[in-house]
């Protein structure tokens, strides 16, 4: 894969990985220890800094909120996704891997498959994505990672592709990882093809924004 495409795809999946927790299904762990109180304010407080620019500020909030037992597995899996966006991927890898022993949710084993993904960690990262199609069903998000996973893996080339059509109806990023794998193959119409179908699936994404 080319630099450039994969820079075009970290950025981009970075931050729709780590965004797509706000509407994953409460697990056991979340159940067993909602948030309260001021924990469950700092939380808030450090997501809503996070979404408004103020970055720096929401960090340290989280940061914070590491001193408290009952915020802790919240904030670092926060701080996990956004040191991932940031591309800090060792630091992300640790955050991560504290995050789906003490509060392990479907975004979270994604977001670390992404990690090993991009570390070329394949075999692992391979088994943490299926525990989170196990998890939440097979979200597109989550058949993305799958599906490039595969590729990477190389020799299941027919499951991926099938995975990463799937996630391309909700996310065009996809089409871009099945143009660079068509053009590995020497299949130039394809390539193309898919080239054209993410054009036209991301301004429809900004259309509707």
């Amino acid at each position: 894969m080319s630099l450039l495409l994969r820079l075009v795809l970290f950025s981009s999946l970075a931050i729709t990985l780590a965004a797509q927790s706000d509407g994953d299904v409460v697990s056991v762990e979340e159940a067993r220890n909602p948030l309260s109180g001021k924990s469950l304010r700092t939380i808030l407080a450090a997501q809503e800094h996070l979404r408004s620019g103020q970055h720096e500020r929401g960090m340290q909030e989280l940061r914070g909120a590491m001193k408290d037992p009952a915020a802790m597995p919240y904030a670092i899996t926060i701080l996990g996704g956004e040191h991932l966006k940031a591309g800090q991927l060792d630091v992300a890898l640790d955050e991560l891997e504290q995050s789906i022993r003490l509060l392990p949710r479907a975004t979270t084993y994604s977001n670390l498959a992404y990690v090993l993904y991009l570390k070329r960690q394949t075999g692992r990262g391979l088994e943490l994505v299926r525990k989170a199609i196990q998890m939440d069903g097979g979200q597109p998000k989550t058949r993305l990672v799958l599906g490039m996973l595969l590729l990477q893996q190389g020799s299941h080339d027919s499951e991926a592709i099938r995975q990463l059509q799937v996630a391309a109806q909700e996310n065009p990023d996809a089409h871009l990882i099945l143009a660079w794998h068509y053009e590995g193959a020497g299949k130039a119409p394809e390539a193309e093809k898919e080239r054209r179908a993410y054009r036209i699936g991301s301004m429809s994404l900004l259309a509707g924004k």
